[in-house]
């Protein structure tokens, strides 16, 4: 079993140790805080064998396999790369750095020190997730025209929501807006070749709402939605040349049934086929997928994640120099 330690009593550390309770693959033994009470009292609470006052006291554990860094968007490469050197195999939250050149050095640590990184999106590892991604390499809807995601949900408390503070590498773009840029480059293959955004920003000039046009080379167009004052939502929909594919996505902390719609043909009257998928908890897949991961782990898997991180970091710079200009 994987020994596994958690950087941060934060609430999404708190989900990830709920879902995990009964998994025969991970085992939470150690979580670090900057503040001990904090560690002993989390540690207490969900049973945790050892307690540290530092991040790099839990590194410095030697039974520890893995972290898990649920850290503000600025720490994270700080941290990966010194989990890396201490030989840990990491799962960091998304999005896994602030700047190309971070992504970089992380995974070139992360090689260096034969220890698996992995960007946490547990949509990867959704049961919908997976299932519309074959019916559309299968050719389910025909040629791909347009995709449409969307991903908000409502933030305030400024003074303590991290996704408010520019310093830690707040702001919609990077927290809501990483997954539907996520997923479009995951059907597309590509990156955008032309990028047209809007953005809305607070006080702090900071950005907390964000609508962009993404064009791409093989002639797709993709709709990016993301926003910080708006009821919880969360879906993709695919329109291509023989139909259209949609699937939604609830709490990914809570366990949920999801369902595909897809509605194939090009007749205006038609009904929408709803295809039930398995019940589960998407951070959970995700625990079992990194878990997966590091069993079978190779050189040239991690190469294929480094890229795949890169281009989504590249991406969301890119919407961001747009929305400011």
């Amino acid at each position: 079993m994987l020994k596994m330690g958690i950087m941060s009593t934060a609430n999404v550390s708190r989900s990830f140790i709920e879902v995990l309770k009964n998994s025969t693959t991970i085992k939470i033994t150690a979580v670090a805080s900057r503040h001990l009470e904090k560690a002993q009292s989390f540690a207490e609470q969900f049973s945790i064998e050892n307690a540290y006052a530092s991040y790099q006291e839990l590194l410095d554990d030697p039974q520890l396999d893995a972290v898990y860094i649920p850290l503000p968007n600025s720490l994270h490469a700080e941290w990966v790369i010194k989990a890396a050197q201490a030989k840990k195999h990491i799962l960091c939250e998304k999005p896994i750095a602030l700047t190309v050149e971070d992504v970089k050095q992380m995974y070139e640590q992360a090689i260096l020190n034969n220890v698996l990184l992995m960007e946490g999106f547990p949509y990867k590892f959704q049961p919908q997730t997976i299932l519309m991604l074959k019916m559309i390499q299968e050719g389910a809807i025909g040629e791909i025209s347009q995709i449409y995601a969307d991903f908000g949900f409502t933030v305030d408390d400024a003074e303590n929501n991290i996704r408010l503070k520019p310093e830690l590498g707040g702001g919609v773009m990077w927290d809501a807006g990483a997954y539907p840029v996520s997923i479009i480059r995951a059907i597309t293959g590509q990156n955008p070749s032309e990028i047209m955004a809007h953005g809305k920003f607070n006080d702090q000039d900071l950005d907390i709402a964000v609508a962009a046009m993404l064009r791409f080379e093989n002639g797709i167009t993709a709709q990016l939605n993301c926003n910080f004052n708006a009821a919880p939502h969360r879906y993709v929909r695919i329109i291509g040349s023989k139909g259209i594919i949609a699937a939604g996505y609830n709490n990914m902390t809570k366990p949920n049934t999801a369902f595909i719609e897809i509605k194939k043909g090009l007749d205006w009257n038609y009904e929408l086929e709803k295809i039930e998928v398995p019940y589960g908890v998407g951070l959970f897949f995700e625990a079992e997928a990194f878990a997966d991961h590091i069993q079978n782990y190779t050189k040239e898997k991690q190469v294929l994640m480094m890229n795949e991180s890169i281009d989504n970091t590249l991406t969301i710079l890119n919407i961001l120099d747009v929305i400011k200009k």
